[in-house]
């Protein structure tokens, strides 16, 4: 089956977050049929090829986010949810594995194929006990760029509190709603650190909630806020700096700490080398980049496995209402990690 194919059946599959389970049992009959040794956790799957050292690791996620919408194609554009975000890079892993002569393996092949990215990185958090490799690739849509790191994320709970009273009469009471909005405006305006390499950090308001009836005074409010961090900051800084600056609110991350996204960035790695030239041998240029969004890199790297991001189709084609991508790119992604694998395990 080719990539293009293989993409096509993974699409047609519905996979948003927390609904892997056929999925994954797809995926798990064709690593089979590869001849990898699967170990299942819950929907997330390791696959093993090989043995010994060095040990690659290819890293890919099941779940996309919702609307769940199938599969067209017209030219050269595939059209479907899950498209770039991450069923091409899927699709370019396994069609990989199936082009190399395994016979010739001279060390250990991973699969990763993790649930929950689109959420908590649960998967991930699932297998990271489990994973001891040399050097990772986790695909995500980069154009086919190699990304060597990315922000960190946070989200943030804030709220305001006011005092209830009839709207007529409104000076009897506090508006919450007022107070937030003014927050509103302060955070939208308050300074971001910035790293050398990383780029700005970014605060994003992206839900508010508030008041009861619309004859009421509203005693409380409260926004959800999405905070792209770099280094130093980490989650508990970033809380203090937020609970300096906005003395008024009451203010909390909105889940466990350990369900966010680290900051990332690997210098120099010899998995970047052996990606560039790769890229190289496929007879495209390679380019090495950072990026805004977040991905299961940050927890390899942060748990000592030295892990890279790259992939087929776009970033900017992920999440939208019609989400696409370029076939072209699918295969040429699966040519590139047959010579990654050839360059690392066949030498």
């Amino acid at each position: 089956m080719s990539s293009i194919d293989l993409l096509y059946e993974l699409v047609k599959i519905p996979s948003t977050s927390t609904h892997e389970h056929e999925i994954s049992i797809f995926l798990e009959n064709k690593l089979v049929d590869l001849g990898m040794e699967i170990t299942r956790f819950g929907n997330s799957l390791i696959g093993k090829l090989g043995g010994g050292r060095p040990t690659l690791m290819l890293c890919g996620h099941l779940d996309t986010v919702p609307p769940f919408f199938p599969p067209q194609i017209k030219g050269e554009i595939l059209f479907g949810r899950g498209a770039a975000d991450d069923k091409g890079g899927l699709a370019a892993i396994i069609n990989a594995i199936a082009s190399v002569e395994q016979s010739k393996l001279n060390g250990t092949l991973l699969t990763t194929f993790v649930t929950d990215e689109e959420l908590r990185s649960q998967g991930a958090q699932d297998i990271l006990p489990y994973i001891d490799a040399d050097f990772g690739v986790v695909c995500e849509p980069t154009n086919l760029k190699i990304v060597n790191g990315h922000k960190g994320r946070l989200t943030f709970r804030i709220e305001t509190i006011g005092k209830s009273a009839h709207a007529s009469n409104p000076a009897l009471g506090k508006n919450a709603i007022v107070t937030m909005a003014k927050l509103v405006v302060l955070i939208d305006k308050m300074p971001l650190m910035k790293h050398p390499v990383l780029g700005n950090e970014t605060v994003t308001v992206s839900t508010i909630t508030g008041g009861d009836a619309t004859n009421t005074v509203p005693n409380q409010c409260r926004i959800d806020v999405d905070y792209r961090y770099v280094p130093p900051h980490d989650v508990f800084s970033v809380l203090e700096m937020l609970r300096a600056r906005l003395p008024e609110a009451k203010i909390d991350v909105a889940e466990d700490p350990k369900n966010f996204s680290q900051p990332f960035y690997l210098q120099n790695h010899e998995i970047i080398t052996f990606l560039e030239e790769s890229i190289r041998c496929s007879g495209q240029y390679p380019r090495v980049v950072t990026m805004d969004a977040s991905t299961d890199a940050s927890r390899f790297n942060e748990a000592g496995i030295p892990t890279v991001v790259f992939g087929p189709g776009g970033i900017a084609q992920a999440h939208t209402t019609d989400e696409w991508i370029d076939l072209r790119e699918v295969e040429t992604a699966s040519t590139i990690f047959v010579e990654l694998i050839k360059k690392v395990l066949m030498v």
